[in-house]
C-alpha cells in the first residue's frame, strides 16, 4: 500500500512543481500523471476498489491532455484558437477534479476498511472541501472567456492560486496515508 500512495504523492508533487526554462518543461505533467496512473493501479490491485480503477481511468485522460499541452504550449507545433486552448484547460480541470474526487473516496474507503476513522472522516471532509471549491473555480473558469484580456488575468491568477492550495492539501492528505504502511520490502521480509 505503501508504494501506491507514494507513487501517487510523487506525481502529483510532479505536476505540482513547473521548472521551465524558456518553454521547456523539465518536469512535464505527463511524468506525474503517468506515476498516479501506476500508484492508482497498484492500489487498485491491493484493495480491489472501483473509486481507484476510475481514477486510473481519469489519470489515462490526464496524460492526454498533459500530452497535449506539451505539443501545442511548449513545442509550438499546432497554433489553436483561444477558445480550443480555453476548452483544453477546462477539460483538463474537470477531469482533474474528478481524478482527485475518486482518489479521495478511494482513501476514504480504504480508512474505513482499515478502521481509521480519524483519517476517514479527514478524507471525507476533504473530499467535500475540494469538490466544491474546485467546482466553483472551474465554474468562474468557464465564465473567463467572455471577460476581457485584463479582468480575466486576474481571476485565472486567483483561481491558480487557489488551485495550488488545493494541491498542497492533497499532498499532506496523501501522506497522511502513506505514513500508515511500512514499505513493503519489510511486509515482505516478514511473511517469509
Amino acid at each position: 500500500m505503501n508504494k501506491g500512495y507514494k507513487y501517487i504523492f510523487g506525481g502529483f508533487l510532479l505536476v505540482l512543481i513547473d521548472i521551465n526554462i524558456g518553454r521547456f518543461d523539465l518536469l512535464p505533467d505527463v511524468l506525474g500523471y503517468y506515476l498516479v496512473f501506476l500508484g492508482l493501479g497498484y492500489l487498485y490491485a491491493k484493495t480491489d476498489f472501483w473509486f481507484f480503477r476510475f481514477a486510473r481511468f481519469l489519470s489515462v485522460s490526464m496524460i492526454c491532455v498533459s500530452i497535449l499541452d506539451v505539443v501545442t504550449g511548449m513545442l509550438g507545433w499546432i497554433q489553436m484558437g483561444t477558445f480550443f486552448n480555453y476548452a483544453v484547460i477546462i477539460v483538463g480541470w474537470l477531469s482533474e477534479l474528478l481524478l482527485v474526487v475518486y482518489i479521495y473516496q478511494g482513501m476514504t474507503v480504504h480508512m474505513t476498511m482499515l478502521k481509521e476513522t480519524t483519517l476517514s472522516h479527514q478524507f471525507g471532509s476533504e473530499l467535500k472541501r475540494y469538490a466544491v471549491i474546485q467546482g466553483l473555480c472551474l465554474l468562474v473558469m468557464s465564465f473567463s472567456l467572455n471577460m476581457s484580456k485584463e479582468g480575466s488575468g486576474v481571476y485565472l491568477f486567483i483561481l491558480m492560486a487557489i488551485s495550488i492550495i488545493m494541491h498542497i492539501r492533497l499532498l499532506i492528505n496523501l501522506n497522511a496515508a502513506k505514513k500508515l504502511f511500512r514499505p513493503e520490502e519489510v511486509e515482505i521480509v516478514e511473511e517469509l
